[in-house]
């Protein structure tokens, strides 16, 4: 008996997660039987859905995991993550480059901004990415300058998007490559492609040069509004459609705000005659903090962009030696395009309507001194005059985003936003209206208006009468 009980128990896989053996599923079954069914006759025909019901049931608790023992399957793939993240950090901070990269600045000198000192001042301006972010933008622009043989690169802002946002820097190359097939694109270190800029989604990566801004996606940009995915590669659904990917539209939109946004301290910058050229005016002279307030004080810097999608006149190349044919093309643009002086005065912009409480009030840009607007006696032996600590922060209301800060007689530029100019046109389709259901057919009814007069409804009744009983 005691053989047969242990045979009985010798356990089973029953293709679940519990192995069973037939001693206990039979004593659970017998359980149940004198259970559920001891007083009635129906045990024997239940038998089979009794041992079923058991087989399907038939559970078995353990108790639940440490959290030692749940993250311990995790922690492999954290320590891992975890490891190029360092990894990358110790080679940005150590100046590391990989590949013949470093061969372009081989015995080259960079020109970079103290981007510590000016975030510091954008700080004043509600504009902040954190200590961490500033220490590895500072290492990560250097690195660029290194890896690219650029010069003057700077950071400029900083684009949202729904998936990840674009840190922006811009620079000069001294190569000067084609732009595109395009004719009508100025070509690289002229006009709207006077400088390069370079994107990137996480500072330890590397930065991805943006192409050359093209007319055919600056006009279209200014037709359409979209908030960037965070992928430079991804496709642009709009109305009209845009003629590019993301990258080409986020070109396009860099070249817009900085050539609307981008401005100096009034007099600081003046016009070569001979090469009409911007070059450093030698009698310039910082204005103080107070000064700063006034947009009268500031001028723009990078000039207008025309209906054109470029800052000059298009000339084809088979009538440049034509100079009237090349006077008779500016003379007809002028009249619908006029340009406009490249130092052009803040105040003289056209203000946004709706920004003031009459149309005279109306603004394009709006000035606040922040910190301690105190003014101070110079102390030093020799120096006359007043010294201000304030910071003086410059708004543009028509690229809401766009703010430049000075402070001790230095300042900077930014744009930290979504890449939306005010009051542009946008594309929003109106959803279709609910399609209706299909009316109820109406019951036939005796013409109203019939050509013969119709019988009397006795004889009617008759006649129905006389057709049954036919029928019969």
């Amino acid at each position: 008996m005691e053989r047969i009980k242990d045979q009985l128990k010798e356990a089973t896989t029953t293709g679940g997660h519990v192995q069973q053996d037939l001693y206990n599923h039979l004593t659970e079954v017998f359980n149940r039987v004198i259970m559920h069914h001891s007083g009635s006759t129906d045990a024997y025909e239940k038998f089979e859905e009794i041992s079923a019901l058991v087989k399907q049931t038939h559970l078995k608790f353990k108790d639940p995991l440490k959290d030692s023992e749940v993250n311990a399957a995790l922690l492999p793939q954290a320590a891992t993550t975890q490891g190029v993240h360092v990894a990358k950090c110790d080679g940005l901070l150590a100046g590391k480059i990989a590949g013949p990269k470093e061969l372009l600045s081989k015995d080259k000198t960079f020109t970079l901004t103290n981007f510590a000192e000016e975030a510091e001042m954008l700080e004043w301006a509600n504009i902040g990415f954190g200590e961490e972010n500033t220490y590895k933008l500072q290492h990560s622009i250097k690195r660029l300058c290194i890896m690219s043989g650029a010069d003057q690169v700077r950071f400029v802002g900083k684009i949202y998007g729904i998936d990840k946002d674009y840190w922006i820097v811009s620079g000069r190359l001294d190569d000067e490559v084609e732009s595109g097939q395009d004719p009508r694109c100025e070509a690289r270190g002229v006009g709207v492609n006077e400088l390069v800029y370079w994107v990137t989604d996480n500072l330890l990566n590397d930065w991805v040069q943006l192409p050359d801004a093209q007319p055919k996606h600056i006009n279209c940009a200014r037709q359409i509004k979209h908030i960037f995915t965070g992928d430079l590669n991804a496709k642009i659904n709009s109305n009209p459609p845009f003629p590019g990917k993301e990258r080409h539209l986020l070109r396009a939109q860099l070249a817009r705000i900085f050539h609307a946004t981008t401005i100096a301290p009034k007099g600081m910058y003046e016009m070569d005659e001979e090469t009409n050229l911007m070059k450093f005016s030698e009698e310039f002279q910082m204005p103080s903090t107070e000064e700063f307030k006034d947009p009268a004080n500031w001028m723009n810097v990078q000039p207008l962009l025309l209906k054109q999608g470029r800052t000059t006149y298009y000339i084809p190349d088979e009538i440049k030696d034509d100079e009237e044919a090349v006077q008779a093309i500016k003379d007809d643009n002028e009249k619908d395009d006029p340009m406009v002086d490249r130092l052009r005065l803040l105040n003289e912009q056209a203000p946004v309507p709706g920004t003031g409480a009459t149309k005279e009030e109306d603004k394009a840009w709006i000035s606040k001194l922040v910190g301690d607007t105190q003014s101070y006696n110079k102390v030093k032996q020799g120096d006359e005059g007043t010294v201000s600590y304030a910071t003086c922060v410059m708004r543009s209301i028509r690229w809401p985003g766009a703010v430049t800060v000075s402070k001790m007689g230095k300042f900077t530029s930014v744009y930290v936003g979504y890449g939306l100019k005010r009051g542009d046109a946008s594309f929003f389709p109106t959803e279709p209206p609910v399609v209706g259901e299909e009316p109820m057919d109406q019951p036939e009814m005796p013409e109203p208006t019939p050509l013969n007069e119709p019988p009397p409804k006795e004889e009617v009744a008759k006649e129905e009468g006389a057709e049954e009983e036919d029928d019969e």
